[in-house]
Protein backbone atom coordinates (compact mmCIF):
# COMPACT_ATOMS: atom_id res chain seq x y z
CA UNK A 1 0.00 0.00 0.00
CA UNK A 2 1.83 3.14 -1.06
CA UNK A 3 0.29 6.33 -0.92
CA UNK A 4 1.09 9.24 -3.33
CA UNK A 5 2.90 12.27 -1.91
CA UNK A 6 2.11 15.72 -2.70
CA UNK A 7 4.74 18.55 -3.59
CA UNK A 8 5.33 21.18 -0.75
CA UNK A 9 5.17 24.17 -1.01
CA UNK A 10 8.57 25.14 -0.85
CA UNK A 11 9.96 22.78 -3.42
CA UNK A 12 10.85 23.17 -6.94
CA UNK A 13 8.00 22.09 -9.23
CA UNK A 14 8.34 18.36 -10.73
CA UNK A 15 7.37 18.72 -14.81
CA UNK A 16 4.66 15.59 -14.67
CA UNK A 17 3.19 14.41 -17.56
CA UNK A 18 -1.00 13.75 -17.98
CA UNK A 19 -0.38 10.23 -17.66
CA UNK A 20 1.28 10.57 -14.95
CA UNK A 21 -1.03 12.42 -13.21
CA UNK A 22 -3.70 10.16 -13.60
CA UNK A 23 -1.53 6.66 -12.24
CA UNK A 24 -0.94 8.79 -9.37
CA UNK A 25 -4.99 9.26 -9.13
CA UNK A 26 -5.45 6.15 -9.79
CA UNK A 27 -3.43 5.14 -6.75
CA UNK A 28 -4.72 7.20 -3.92
CA UNK A 29 -8.34 5.96 -5.34
CA UNK A 30 -7.12 2.38 -5.08
CA UNK A 31 -4.58 2.54 -1.59
CA UNK A 32 -7.69 2.57 1.15
CA UNK A 33 -9.83 -0.39 0.80
CA UNK A 34 -13.32 -0.88 1.56
CA UNK A 35 -14.31 -2.98 4.72
CA UNK A 36 -15.83 -5.06 2.34
CA UNK A 37 -12.76 -5.82 0.29
CA UNK A 38 -10.52 -6.52 3.37
CA UNK A 39 -12.95 -9.07 4.47
CA UNK A 40 -12.75 -10.71 1.10
CA UNK A 41 -9.20 -10.71 0.87
CA UNK A 42 -9.42 -12.26 4.76
CA UNK A 43 -11.34 -14.39 3.97
CA UNK A 44 -9.82 -15.65 0.64
CA UNK A 45 -6.32 -15.92 2.69
CA UNK A 46 -8.09 -17.98 5.50
CA UNK A 47 -8.83 -20.54 2.65
CA UNK A 48 -5.60 -20.39 0.84
CA UNK A 49 -3.67 -20.63 4.45
CA UNK A 50 -6.18 -23.88 5.58
CA UNK A 51 -5.63 -25.39 2.10
CA UNK A 52 -1.82 -24.75 2.00
CA UNK A 53 -1.56 -26.64 6.28
CA UNK A 54 -3.82 -29.27 4.52
CA UNK A 55 -1.54 -29.96 1.89
CA UNK A 56 1.67 -29.70 3.93
CA UNK A 57 0.37 -32.45 6.56
CA UNK A 58 0.02 -34.58 3.55
CA UNK A 59 3.01 -33.92 1.40
CA UNK A 60 5.89 -32.20 3.65
CA UNK A 61 6.96 -28.95 2.84
CA UNK A 62 10.47 -28.15 2.03
CA UNK A 63 12.12 -25.06 3.89
CA UNK A 64 11.74 -22.93 1.32
CA UNK A 65 8.12 -23.69 1.60
CA UNK A 66 7.75 -23.13 4.94
CA UNK A 67 9.09 -19.65 4.50
CA UNK A 68 6.44 -18.82 2.51
CA UNK A 69 4.03 -19.98 4.82
CA UNK A 70 5.39 -18.28 7.42
CA UNK A 71 5.38 -14.86 5.55
CA UNK A 72 1.80 -16.06 4.43
CA UNK A 73 0.86 -16.40 7.93
CA UNK A 74 2.26 -13.16 8.77
CA UNK A 75 -0.17 -11.29 6.11
CA UNK A 76 -3.28 -12.99 7.08
CA UNK A 77 -2.50 -11.96 10.74
CA UNK A 78 -2.17 -8.52 9.33
CA UNK A 79 -5.44 -8.48 7.20
CA UNK A 80 -7.37 -9.96 10.61
CA UNK A 81 -5.65 -6.88 12.68
CA UNK A 82 -6.77 -4.55 9.46
CA UNK A 83 -10.39 -5.85 10.05
CA UNK A 84 -10.27 -5.21 13.44
CA UNK A 85 -9.47 -1.63 12.82
CA UNK A 86 -12.53 -1.08 10.81
CA UNK A 87 -15.09 -2.21 13.38
CA UNK A 88 -13.29 1.05 15.77
CA UNK A 89 -14.00 4.67 15.43
CA UNK A 90 -11.41 6.76 13.23
CA UNK A 91 -9.35 8.84 16.16
CA UNK A 92 -10.23 12.20 17.17
CA UNK A 93 -7.37 13.42 18.25
CA UNK A 94 -4.07 12.82 16.76
CA UNK A 95 -0.71 13.02 18.52
CA UNK A 96 2.26 15.59 16.99
CA UNK A 97 4.34 13.43 14.76
CA UNK A 98 7.53 15.24 14.94
CA UNK A 99 9.28 14.82 18.48
CA UNK A 100 9.50 18.82 20.03
CA UNK A 101 6.72 20.58 17.51
CA UNK A 102 4.02 22.40 18.87
CA UNK A 103 0.62 23.16 16.33
CA UNK A 104 1.02 26.63 16.68
CA UNK A 105 4.28 26.07 14.94
CA UNK A 106 2.86 24.95 11.70
CA UNK A 107 1.97 26.90 8.61
CA UNK A 108 -1.08 25.35 7.24
CA UNK A 109 0.16 24.59 3.48
CA UNK A 110 -3.53 21.99 3.43
CA UNK A 111 -4.35 22.61 -0.38
CA UNK A 112 -2.12 25.09 -1.30
CA UNK A 113 -1.50 25.11 -5.42
CA UNK A 114 0.93 22.18 -6.78
CA UNK A 115 2.00 21.75 -10.18
CA UNK A 116 -0.36 20.32 -13.27
CA UNK A 117 -3.42 21.90 -10.95
CA UNK A 118 -3.12 20.07 -8.00
CA UNK A 119 -3.34 20.53 -4.49
CA UNK A 120 -1.16 19.98 -1.38
CA UNK A 121 -2.93 17.03 0.27
CA UNK A 122 -1.46 17.05 3.74
CA UNK A 123 0.56 19.10 6.56
CA UNK A 124 4.42 20.24 6.04
CA UNK A 125 5.83 20.19 9.66
CA UNK A 126 9.76 21.69 9.21
CA UNK A 127 12.28 20.40 11.74
CA UNK A 128 15.76 20.27 11.68
CA UNK A 129 17.14 17.74 10.07
CA UNK A 130 17.17 14.45 12.23
CA UNK A 131 14.64 15.24 14.69
CA UNK A 132 12.67 12.43 15.44
CA UNK A 133 9.19 11.14 13.65
CA UNK A 134 6.89 9.13 15.90
CA UNK A 135 3.58 7.47 15.23
CA UNK A 136 0.36 9.83 15.61
CA UNK A 137 -1.98 7.38 16.58
CA UNK A 138 -1.85 3.51 17.15
CA UNK A 139 -2.36 0.80 14.26
CA UNK A 140 0.04 -1.24 12.33
CA UNK A 141 2.62 -0.63 9.62
CA UNK A 142 1.05 -0.97 6.29
CA UNK A 143 3.57 -0.32 4.15
CA UNK A 144 7.30 0.87 4.07
CA UNK A 145 8.73 2.18 1.05
CA UNK A 146 10.57 4.80 -1.26
CA UNK A 147 8.54 6.56 -4.34
CA UNK A 148 9.77 9.72 -6.16
CA UNK A 149 7.58 12.30 -4.47
CA UNK A 150 7.79 11.18 -1.05
CA UNK A 151 10.94 9.75 -1.02
CA UNK A 152 11.07 7.58 2.45
CA UNK A 153 8.24 6.71 3.50
CA UNK A 154 5.83 5.10 5.91
CA UNK A 155 2.12 4.43 6.15
CA UNK A 156 0.30 3.13 9.20
CA UNK A 157 -2.68 2.06 9.15
CA UNK A 158 -5.43 3.02 12.04
CA UNK A 159 -8.65 3.06 13.69
CA UNK A 160 -11.60 2.95 11.06
CA UNK A 161 -8.79 2.35 8.33
CA UNK A 162 -7.62 5.49 8.15
CA UNK A 163 -4.03 5.74 7.08
CA UNK A 164 -1.42 8.00 8.05
CA UNK A 165 1.72 8.71 5.26
CA UNK A 166 5.02 9.89 6.78
CA UNK A 167 7.23 11.03 3.56
CA UNK A 168 10.42 12.78 3.03
CA UNK A 169 12.14 10.87 5.96
CA UNK A 170 16.03 10.81 6.05
CA UNK A 171 16.47 7.23 7.41
CA UNK A 172 13.82 4.58 9.10
CA UNK A 173 14.27 3.58 12.55
CA UNK A 174 15.99 0.67 13.49
CA UNK A 175 14.11 -2.82 12.81
CA UNK A 176 10.68 -1.03 11.27
CA UNK A 177 9.07 -3.88 9.79
CA UNK A 178 5.43 -3.94 7.70
CA UNK A 179 2.80 -5.55 9.80
CA UNK A 180 4.33 -4.21 13.30
CA UNK A 181 2.13 -2.67 15.75
CA UNK A 182 2.60 0.80 16.35
CA UNK A 183 1.22 3.33 19.74
CA UNK A 184 2.05 6.97 19.78
CA UNK A 185 5.29 6.53 21.31
CA UNK A 186 6.57 4.61 18.27
CA UNK A 187 9.82 5.79 16.37
CA UNK A 188 9.17 5.79 12.31
CA UNK A 189 12.16 7.83 11.29
CA UNK A 190 13.65 10.72 10.90
CA UNK A 191 12.86 13.93 9.44
CA UNK A 192 14.71 14.53 6.06
CA UNK A 193 14.52 16.06 2.43
CA UNK A 194 13.84 12.12 0.68
CA UNK A 195 12.03 12.31 -2.55
CA UNK A 196 11.13 15.42 -4.09
CA UNK A 197 11.69 17.45 -1.06
CA UNK A 198 15.55 17.95 -2.19
CA UNK A 199 16.64 21.40 -1.97
CA UNK A 200 13.73 22.50 0.51
CA UNK A 201 13.91 23.08 4.57
CA UNK A 202 13.99 19.38 6.17
CA UNK A 203 9.93 18.60 6.82
CA UNK A 204 7.67 15.83 7.07
CA UNK A 205 4.84 15.57 4.81
CA UNK A 206 1.81 13.69 6.87
CA UNK A 207 -1.10 13.15 5.38
CA UNK A 208 -4.64 11.46 6.38
CA UNK A 209 -6.41 9.15 4.00
CA UNK A 210 -10.00 7.67 4.61
CA UNK A 211 -11.58 5.34 2.34
CA UNK A 212 -14.98 7.09 2.40
CA UNK A 213 -12.96 10.84 1.92
CA UNK A 214 -9.89 10.39 0.72
CA UNK A 215 -7.66 13.06 1.82
CA UNK A 216 -8.54 14.88 5.03
CA UNK A 217 -6.27 18.20 6.65
CA UNK A 218 -4.45 17.07 9.30
CA UNK A 219 -3.69 19.97 11.26
CA UNK A 220 -8.01 20.10 13.01
CA UNK A 221 -7.07 16.73 14.67
CA UNK A 222 -3.54 17.36 15.59
CA UNK A 223 -2.49 18.16 19.36
CA UNK A 224 0.62 18.78 21.34
CA UNK A 225 2.68 15.92 23.19
CA UNK A 226 2.91 16.43 27.36
CA UNK A 227 5.72 17.89 27.81
CA UNK A 228 8.16 15.45 29.32
CA UNK A 229 9.44 16.71 32.88
CA UNK A 230 13.52 16.87 33.14
CA UNK A 231 14.93 15.95 36.18
CA UNK A 232 16.22 19.05 38.07
CA UNK A 233 19.97 18.94 39.24
CA UNK A 234 17.97 19.01 43.01
CA UNK A 235 15.85 15.59 41.70
CA UNK A 236 19.54 13.90 40.42
CA UNK A 237 21.31 14.56 43.26
CA UNK A 238 18.78 13.12 45.90
CA UNK A 239 18.55 9.84 43.57
CA UNK A 240 22.36 9.83 43.78
CA UNK A 241 22.53 9.91 47.73
CA UNK A 242 19.49 7.41 47.70
CA UNK A 243 21.85 4.76 45.65
CA UNK A 244 24.73 5.50 48.14
CA UNK A 245 22.72 4.78 50.97
CA UNK A 246 21.94 1.03 49.89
Amino acid sequence: MVLPNQIPQHSPRVQASQSQTQTTDAQRRTCLPHPKLVMKKLSFAALLLFAFLVLSSVTGVSAAAERVAGKFADRFVFFVHVAQLYTKDPDKKLAMPVQDVSKRQIANTWHATRDVGRLHEGQDIFAPRGTPVLSATEGYIANIGENSLGGQTVSVIGAGGRVYYYAHLEAYAPHLTEGAYVTTRTLLGYVGTTGNATGTPPHLHFGVYESTRGAMNPLPLLSDRPEEKKPTPKTELTRAKKRLRR
